[in-house]
């Protein structure tokens, strides 16, 4: 990947291949570590009030051109593949105390190239545009607690337009988001696609509870008779398909962001370790838990491996935009190493991780969340081993 000039003053330049773990940590540490150190400053406290990332972080982080570095020059972004973006993405999180930031702005930018995806001049000007400045954060709508055969969240026809009514019981980042891309049942049972503002009357946001994520703005959304302009409704019919162009992008930034925290669960044992005895001896030199660190940094190191090659797979146009086997492999993939690298960590901290540090605790609710996001894993394993019989893969 070779960089191009960066077009927006005020940033640093890029270095030549940003592919390079060094360059990737320098850049990120020299570009946006005071944000970082700020945002993380007040993690702890947040997640264990249950209380949001706040959204000027997000707008510092927009300021500072993080949401732009990934997305398409004609619309104001940097213009660098998904190869550099999903590194950077993975750097920010592992720099980053505070997981919500990384996690709710990839969320943002993800439905941007979705809706660049469209070439819809109206969507470009209206949400790709501000999406990439900042001045919006958008986020997906789509979890009902069923599948969506049996959803109650419909959109039948009202003029030109749409009327849209509902409820979607989980949306990740929702309190902070000004846009929702909401997919709900349509007409013969087919899956329609609609972006709905935090403004149209007949929207109502409440926080949601749940295991982890707890500082990411968690919501539900209500929807009582929202009535949509024809050009906000995105596809009547074909919302399944649709949904897959934006969950391929975002399977490989999960796969990234969960990478980050892994990377981070790793250093933050290892440095424990280093100051801990037992029987007169340091607890590394013990076998079994150097062993135990060993194994965490494998799963890791694996799991690092496989999502930079499906980044760079992505940006070299070898992918399947609707769906693609490697890029579902690695969000799979992921997900299980990061619980497995949790539970050796309780093995080798012993009850400091279960009591002597609160980090591990939001570590292991936020990993929980990873297996049904993004599709679960079953869904997912069933997906792939009917590719594998029909000899697709």
């Amino acid at each position: 990947m070779t960089a191009q000039p960066d077009a927006h003053p005020h940033t640093l330049p890029l270095p030549l291949d940003l592919r390079s773990d060094e360059a990737v940590a320098t850049y990120v540490q020299q570009r946006w570590g005071r944000l970082l150190e700020d945002a993380g400053a007040g993690a702890a406290r947040r997640y264990e009030e249950a209380e949001a990332c706040p959204r000027e972080f997000l707008r510092r982080a927009a300021d500072e051109g993080l949401h732009r570095l990934g997305l398409p020059q004609d619309v104001g972004g940097d213009g660098f593949g998904p190869d550099v973006w999903g590194r950077v993405l993975e750097e920010v999180t592992y720099q980053c105390d505070e997981a919500a930031l990384s996690l709710v702005v990839s969320m943002s930018t993800s439905i941007a190239q979705t809706l660049h995806q469209s070439g819809d001049p109206y969507l470009t000007a209206h949400y790709v545009r501000p999406l990439v400045t900042g001045e919006l954060t958008a986020t997906l709508a789509f979890t009902e607690d069923a599948d969506f055969f049996s959803w109650e969240t419909r959109l039948t026809p009202d003029g030109d337009g749409g009327l849209l009514s509902g409820r979607k019981c989980y949306l990740t980042g929702g309190l902070l988001s000004d846009v929702f891309l909401v997919y709900a049942l349509a007409h013969e049972g087919r899956l329609a696609a609609c972006l709905v503002h935090r403004d149209d009357p007949g929207v109502e946001l409440t926080p949601a509870g749940g295991l982890g994520a707890r500082s990411a703005g968690m919501a539900a959304l209500t929807l009582t008779g929202v009535r949509l302009a024809p050009e906000r409704i995105l596809t009547w019919t074909d919302g399944l398909d649709h949904s897959q162009w934006y969950l391929n992008e975002r399977r490989s930034m999960q796969a990234s962001w969960t990478v980050g925290r892994m990377r981070q669960l790793v250093d933050r044992c290892a440095a424990r370790l280093r100051t801990v005895t037992r029987q007169g001896r340091p607890v590394l030199d013990h076998a079994n838990v150097a062993a135990g660190l060993g194994r965490m940094h494998i799963a890791t190191d694996v799991a690092r491996t496989m999502t930079h090659d499906v980044l760079d797979r992505q940006a070299r146009g070898e992918t399947d935009l609707v769906y693609d086997a490697k890029i579902s492999a690695a969000k799979h993939f992921t997900a299980e190493q990061a619980l497995l690298i949790a539970q050796e960590a309780l093995r080798v901290l012993g009850g400091h991780a279960f009591y002597g540090d609160e980090y591990y605790g939001r570590y292991l609710r936020d990993c929980a969340g990873l297996i049904p996001a993004g599709g679960t894993q079953h869904s997912l394993e069933i997906t792939l081993g009917s590719m594998v019989a029909r000899r697709l893969i």
